[in-house]
């Protein structure tokens, strides 16, 4: 067990302390590739992930990917991601229910001397999760800390068991804060989940939809004008 997960089992019962009131939205420097990151495992796709880099050298990263087996989880490009609703089948899971899914992190360059960082997790599938309700835990300072991580882990089910069949939304974020408190910068990525046994739908196909929704709106408005 790492330093943060003892971190987040000792939050077990509060929002992270450090939040300030307002949604989790994506947010990086640059969203692709971060070389060198394994996020603690083998196979782990690092090619997808919101990356924040600072001019004293620390590095913040997230992304999400497909628990163990099945294709890689789609994503917009923007730092949102698409992963389908169920239980894993992989051990623990599912005597012990984990999601389809993982959502990993990455810290390199840590140094408390000018910064702190906290990891930010959304547990709730409702849009929009306000900041303040996130669970988080803060990191030591090491040189890299990386790993990958499920919401069904048994630290993380903070006050009700986590549902890996729920569709809906979820929301992290690796925020760095200034040795005063105030925030320097973040990495954030956002996973939409979809009812089980449906297909997530493609970014094309969101962005097709989003345009045709657009064309009736401006429909609309031209037969009202």
């Amino acid at each position: 067990m790492n330093i943060l997960r003892c971190t987040l089992s000792a939050l077990a019962t509060v929002a992270c302390a450090s939040a300030i009131a307002a949604p989790v939205t994506p947010t990086y420097d640059r969203f692709g590739t971060l070389p060198g990151a394994t996020f603690g495992g083998s196979g782990i796709p690092n090619n997808a992930v919101a990356v924040k880099e600072f001019e004293n050298g620390l590095t913040l990263g997230l992304t999400a990917h497909q628990r163990y087996v099945g294709p890689n989880l789609a994503n917009d490009g923007a730092g949102t991601f698409f992963a389908p609703g169920g239980v894993s089948q992989q051990s623990p899971s599912p005597a012990n229910p984990y999601a389809l899914w993982n959502f990993a992190y990455y810290v390199s360059g840590l140094d408390t001397t000018s910064y702190s960082v906290r990891l930010l997790i959304d547990r709730d599938p409702a849009a929009g999760t306000d900041q303040a309700a996130h669970i988080g835990g803060a990191f030591s300072a090491l040189p890299l800390i990386q790993d990958s991580w499920n919401l069904g882990m048994d630290f993380l089910e903070v006050g009700k068991a986590f549902d890996a069949f729920a569709a809906g939304e979820y929301t992290f974020a690796l925020v760095a804060y200034s040795a005063a408190g105030a925030e320097m910068g973040r990495s954030a990525i956002r996973v939409v989940v979809g009812e089980p046994g449906n297909d997530v739908p493609e970014p094309a196909t969101l962005a097709l939809a989003g345009l045709a929704l657009f064309g009736v709106a401006a429909a609309n408005r031209r037969r009202r004008h």
